[in-house]
């Protein structure tokens, strides 16, 4: 069993890593049904249906701890690199701006 590692990041980024890793993937990498990738999606589930910035605003700033393990984190940093470049895009900011350098240094 994979270690588990605490992650702080932001529902943005929650979102992002989401887009890159479950809506554009389309099975190309296996794996992103685990229980840190459900997790994720619950909490994205909690975003306001009100219209007001403010609101909106203070939901996707807010930092949450995720706790993931090895195996979720090489995964998540696997789609955000693999996915694009598959699709001929730039990387995603989240691989720098985001995600924390604790992380990437496993």
């Amino acid at each position: 069993m994979s270690k588990i590692v605490n992650v702080d990041i932001t529902m943005y980024g929650i979102a992002e890593v989401l887009n890159w890793c479950h809506d554009r993937n389309k099975g190309r990498i296996p794996g992103v049904d685990t229980l840190g990738f459900k997790k994720m999606q619950e909490l994205l589930a909690e975003k306001p249906q009100s219209a007001d910035y403010f609101t909106l605003d203070q939901f996707w700033k807010k930092k949450v701890t995720l706790p993931l393990t090895e195996d979720e984190v090489s995964m998540i940093d696997r789609c955000l690199y693999d996915i694009p470049n598959l699709d001929n895009e730039p990387l995603p900011q989240i691989r720098h701006k985001f995600w924390p350098q604790q992380v990437g240094a496993h």
